[in-house]
């Protein structure tokens, strides 16, 4: 080999040696790097699970003191429901004494001025009563409880009714009260007894407000777009009162608010009507607004979306008119009347006797009412619910069981008077229920009903 090509030889591997060290040391600062690369990943994947964790733990303590504030919440909501029904109930009792002695003593002959504090006394009670309702109807729409009917009724039949009823109070008080009534009919598918509430609400209301002139009543109804058996629709009560300033207006829908709350306000009550019926419109999907000018009067204007139905064959009354107080058939009825409460025994007593029902036997709890009936000649029986030693419900689902010559009519006579109330009545077995107060009309009606469903018309005798 000449000295040119070992020259040219070791330039040649001198070249490969100084590419070896370049990529070795490539090499060692790619390995450096990417073991700190790794190095920095590990500790930022250690942190991100400690983070991780910690946010765990961060979630598992909010989920656990959300679960935990949910069941108070459910708690609350259950220790109220209970509370007012108690609260309903031990109220309930004494005022159906009170005001079933007041009417004992109205049907009694009576002097003028005694006959006035038996009015009174009547009166009192039944403003009693109405504050407890709506009480009752604020807390079950609150709790998400109110449930509206849907079923047919006559929009216009229902506010002849209601305009009707509030005619002579306002006659009392000098005011007219005018219903611009359209003609035909209008047949639409809803709740006609929260329809009739909120209506008789603001007629009562424009009544209490208004000194001079008087309340128009009317309504309007309008196609709802790309529908074709769809309204809207607006009824207006206006009158002629002392109307209210703007703030005043911003209060009125508010619960036990007033537009009034000084302590020298004119004008009594609890601000609850008010509320109750915003709280009933926008539960049929509507709402409630109210215009007024001060000393010219207001209007408060209902809106809603209802469904129009075709009218039935036989049209039938709006409302269920009061059934005159008649005694007892002449085919006498054994009756059984189960309650604990001693003035409530009496109370029951004296208006089935004013009913014409002499022979009446008497149970003081349910065990009592089961012993009595299983005897098997017992025909009705009022059943309290709420006794010692065995409920209402319970001793009906014991007389449901038992073999009976014959099952006696049992109508629930009381103080519990919320919608789930009946239906748990009925549930147990039960076939008709009356809410305590009872009037005498309501006890002979149902007393009717109870004849009725043991002696059916055109039964063999």
């Amino acid at each position: 080999m000449s000295q040119s090509e070992l020259s040219q030889l070791q330039e040649q591997l001198q070249r490969y040696q100084k590419r070896y060290l370049r990529e070795k040391t490539a090499r060692k600062e790619a390995e450096s790097l990417l073991e700190q690369r790794s190095r920095a990943l590990y500790d930022a994947n250690f942190e991100l699970s400690t983070v991780a964790a910690q946010l765990e733990k961060i979630v598992e303590w909010r989920m656990a003191q959300l679960s935990e504030a949910l069941l108070k919440a459910e708690m609350a909501a259950k220790a109220k429901s209970e509370f007012l029904a108690v609260m309903s109930h031990e109220i309930r009792t004494p005022l159906n004494g009170v005001l079933g002695m007041a009417e004992l003593l109205s049907h009694s002959q009576l002097t003028r001025e005694q006959g006035d504090q038996v009015a009174t006394l009547q009166e009192c009670g039944t403003s009693l009563l109405a504050l407890i309702n709506d009480i009752l109807d604020l807390s079950k729409i609150d709790a998400g409880k109110l449930t509206l009917e849907q079923r047919p009724f006559n929009l216009y039949s229902l506010l002849d009714s209601v305009v009707s009823l509030f005619e002579p109070k306002a006659m009392e008080a000098g005011l007219t009260v005018t219903w611009q009534r359209p003609t035909g009919h209008a047949w639409l598918l809803g709740d006609a007894t929260r329809l009739r509430q909120i209506t008789s609400n603001l007629l009562s209301n424009a009544i209490k407000f208004t000194h001079q002139g008087g309340i128009t009543v009317s309504v309007s109804m309008a196609p709802l777009e790309d529908t074709f058996d769809m309204l809207r629709l607006q009824l207006d009560v206006r009158d002629t009162g002392i109307g209210m300033t703007e703030e005043q207006m911003g209060k009125v829908f508010t619960a036990f608010e007033q537009a009034d709350s000084t302590t020298t306000r004119r004008y009594g009550g609890t601000g609850l009507g008010l509320a109750i019926c915003r709280r009933l419109a926008e539960a049929m999907g509507g709402r409630i607004d109210v215009s007024s000018v001060p000393g010219e009067g207001s209007c408060f204007s209902v809106y809603w979306v209802a469904t129009t139905v075709a009218a039935p064959q036989t049209e039938a009354p709006a409302e269920i008119q009061p059934q005159a107080v008649v005694p007892a058939s002449t085919q006498s009825l054994s009756v059984l009347v189960a309650e604990d409460n001693m003035v409530n025994q009496k109370l029951i007593i004296k208006l089935l006797d004013k009913l014409g029902y002499r022979d009446v036997l008497l149970a003081g709890n349910g065990r009592q009412a089961l012993e009595r009936v299983s005897q098997g000649d017992v025909e009705l029986v009022l059943m309290d619910m709420q006794m010692p030693e065995m409920d209402g419900l319970d001793a009906t689902r014991a007389i449901r069981q038992s073999k009976l010559p014959r099952q006696p009519h049992i109508i629930a006579l009381t103080a519990n008077a919320f919608d789930e109330d009946r239906e748990r009545c009925q549930q147990a077995g039960m076939d008709d229920f009356l809410s305590k107060p009872v009037s005498l009309e309501r006890l002979s009606a149902a007393m009717q009903r109870g004849h009725n469903h043991l002696n059916p018309p055109g039964a063999a005798s």
